[in-house]
C-alpha cells in the first residue's frame, strides 16, 4: 500500500490509517450507489432551496468545518455559498439555508442540540453512516429534516454523499469516475513522488491551499479553503523548525491559475516551500514539486476537490511516518487545524508581501 508492505506501516503505526486511506476510492464508488438510491426522495426534499440564487449551504461541529473546507475547494461555478455555524448560534428563519450535519462517532448529542436550536424553515440534512442512528428515526415524518444513510461510511464518503446532495444532476456523470480514477493514481503511481517529496525537505506543517471561483469572485484577502496539519516531534513534544509546506491547487482554469502561479512566486521568495498539485498539467509551474492529477475533465470537474484532499492525506502520512509519528493511535503528535480562516492572515500578509 501507498508503495511499501504492510510490515513497513505496522512498524510505523500508521497500518489502519494507511489502509483506511487506501480504501477511500471503492468506498466513494459505494457511496455513489447509495446516494444514488436515494436521488428521487433527496431531489423532492431540496427542490425548495435549490433552485434559489440565495442559497446558503451552512456547517455545524468540527468535521463541518472540514466539510466546509472541501466544498469551497470545489472548481465549479459558484451556486451557493458556504458558512460555519458557531456553537450556540441559531440560523434566521427569513435566508433561504441548508444546514448539513455529519454524524460521526461522538457527535451526536452535539447534533441533537443543534438541531432543536433551528427555525423551521432552515432545511437539514443528516448525513451518518449508522443505520440505527436516533437522529436518523428523529428525522423520520418531518418537512424539514433529511436523514441520508451512508453505511459503515468513513468521513470522506459522509462529505461526498453531503456534496452529492447538491449536485444530484451530475450524479452518474464521468466527473465523479475521473475523481476517482486520479485519487487511485495518487495512491498508487504518485505515492513515491510524494514519499521522495517528504523524505527530501523539511517541513513543521503541511498548509493546503484550494482555490475555486468563490475566491476569484472575492478577491484573493478572502481566501477559503486552507487546511493545515502540523508535526509535533514524538519525542520532545514540541513542534519540528522551519517554514510550512504549502500544498497549492491549481485549477485548469487560466485566470485562477494566474492567481496560483503569483502566490507561488510570493511564497518561494519567502524561502518557502511549494508543492504544485495541477488538476492537469499544460504549462511549466516553478515549485518545489510539481505533481499532475490528470483529471480529463478538469475543467469542470466538481469532484477534483477530493482528488486534491488525497494528495493532502498521502502527505500527511508519508510526513509522520518520516518522524515516526503514529497515526493508528490518534492524532497525538500531529495537530489538524482545519478551519477555513486559520490560516487566513497569514496568507494576507504573505499576498501584501
Amino acid at each position: 500500500m501507498l508503495g511499501k508492505k504492510n510490515s513497513y506501516w505496522e512498524e510505523k503505526e500508521c497500518l489502519e490509517t494507511v489502509k483506511a486511506l487506501c480504501a477511500q476510492p471503492a468506498a466513494w464508488k459505494r457511496t455513489q450507489k447509495q446516494v444514488r438510491d436515494q436521488k428521487d426522495a433527496l431531489r423532492a426534499f431540496m427542490e425548495p432551496a435549490l433552485p434559489r440564487p440565495d442559497l446558503t449551504i451552512a456547517f455545524c461541529g468540527l468535521d463541518g468545518v472540514l466539510t466546509k473546507t472541501v466544498f469551497d475547494w470545489a472548481d465549479t461555478d459558484v451556486k451557493y455559498e458556504t458558512r460555519w455555524l458557531a456553537q450556540g448560534e441559531t440560523l434566521p428563519a427569513d435566508k433561504n439555508t441548508v444546514l448539513i450535519s455529519l454524524e460521526t462517532d461522538g457527535n451526536t448529542m452535539e447534533l441533537a442540540e443543534v438541531i432543536d436550536r433551528q427555525p423551521e424553515p432552515v432545511l437539514h440534512v443528516i448525513v451518518t453512516g449508522d443505520e440505527k442512528s436516533p437522529l436518523i428515526r428523529a428525522a423520520e415524518g418531518l418537512h424539514n429534516m433529511y436523514g441520508l444513510v451512508v453505511p459503515k461510511a468513513g468521513l470522506t464518503s459522509l462529505i461526498l454523499a453531503a456534496f452529492m446532495t447538491l449536485h444530484l444532476e451530475i450524479l452518474d456523470d464521468l466527473q465523479l469516475d475521473d475523481m476517482i480514477h486520479s485519487a487511485s493514481q495518487v495512491l498508487n503511481q504518485n505515492a513515491p513522488v510524494l514519499e521522495d517529496f517528504a523524505d527530501h525537505h523539511s517541513y513543521p506543517a503541511i498548509r493546503a491551499v484550494g482555490f475555486n471561483i468563490r475566491q476569484k469572485r472575492h478577491g484573493m484577502k478572502e481566501m477559503t479553503g486552507v487546511m493545515k496539519a502540523a508535526f509535533v516531534s514524538p519525542y520532545t513534544g514540541l513542534p519540528y523548525d522551519g517554514q510550512p509546506l504549502n500544498l497549492l491547487y491549481f485549477p485548469d482554469d487560466p485566470s485562477l491559475k494566474k492567481e496560483q502561479v503569483e502566490l507561488t512566486r510570493v511564497l518561494r521568495r519567502e524561502g518557502q516551500l511549494v508543492l504544485a498539485v495541477e488538476a492537469r498539467h499544460e504549462e511549466e509551474i516553478r515549485a518545489d514539486g510539481v505533481l499532475d492529477l490528470k483529471l480529463l475533465m478538469a475543467r469542470h470537474n466538481v469532484y477534483a476537490a477530493f482528488a486534491f484532499l488525497t494528495v493532502f492525506e498521502v502527505l500527511v502520512v508519508f510526513t509522520a511516518a518520516k518522524h515516526n509519528i503514529s497515526l493508528d493511535d490518534g492524532p497525538r503528535d500531529i495537530r489538524m487545524s482545519l478551519d477555513s480562516w486559520m490560516e487566513k492572515a497569514r496568507l494576507e500578509d504573505v499576498i501584501d508581501a
